[in-house]
């Protein structure tokens, strides 16, 4: 049975909202060190601010590339990522180029990502693939050139997109590792209760991004107290 701290560090807790505001996002760090979750996810223009509120944690800082179209040049993406390592990002989650996956240039795809690993060194890079967006060859392409293109990670969505019900996630996943088998999985957009998280975990991810983080842990602390509990004590449902 998997632990509180082992189901933390799964967990990217995310803040991507563009009208947060420097209180607002401390509120949400403050919130990050209750559970001590794997990394925040977080905007470019909060970035410094993320580094400086956590630095006595072991969190780390993610930020994203091209975010949320995908459909920025390949030098605009380096420039960003660059300028994100330089201001104290731990990973990169940039968007692979929509219009060239959409257009089946999957050639352009595998060199946007070569270019952008090049620039990040030997920091994590996870590759959005917009899954929702895609048709099923469209995934299998896009994992294919994650793959082939020397990302760290494949992810599912950035959730501003759309996102996809349980059993097309699960056969996205199924794509996904099919495609990329020698890549890691990070799964996003939705991912906002313990039951799905379980889930997702069981068909091999292991990063989940949400800004449900919180909500995740509180349902798996009720989960994990209501198995302490004798039959004739259990008071209310579980909840998986």
């Amino acid at each position: 049975m998997i632990t509180a701290e082992e189901l933390a560090q799964y967990i990217e807790f995310t803040n991507l909202d563009n009208t947060a505001t420097e209180e607002q996002m401390k509120a949400f760090f403050d919130k990050a060190k209750e559970y001590n979750f794997y990394a925040v996810v977080v905007l470019p223009h909060y970035v410094k601010l993320a580094k400086e509120e956590l630095k006595d944690t072991d969190m780390k800082v993610v930020t994203v590339v091209d975010f949320p179209l995908g459909a920025g040049t390949t030098e605009s993406k380096v420039a960003e990522a660059k300028d994100a390592i330089k201001n104290g990002a731990d990973e990169i989650d940039m968007m692979a180029n929509i219009p060239a996956i959409k257009e089946h240039n999957f050639k352009a795809v595998k060199e946007d990502i070569i270019a952008v690993k090049e620039a990040v060194g030997d920091h994590i890079l996870k590759v959005i693939i917009e899954n929702a967006l895609l048709t099923v060859d469209e995934k299998a392409g896009a994992s294919a050139m994650c793959e082939a293109g020397g990302a760290d990670f494949v992810k599912t969505s950035s959730g501003f997109n759309g996102n996809e019900h349980f059993y097309a996630l699960m056969e996205s996943l199924r794509i996904m590792k099919k495609n990329a088998p020698h890549k890691e999985i990070k799964a996003a957009g939705g991912i906002n209760n313990y039951k799905l998280v379980n889930n997702v975990i069981a068909a091999g991810v292991t990063k989940i991004g949400t800004s449900s983080g919180h909500i995740i842990m509180d349902q798996f602390n009720h989960v994990m107290d209501n198995q302490k509990v004798s039959p004739e004590q259990k008071t209310g449902p579980r909840l998986i």
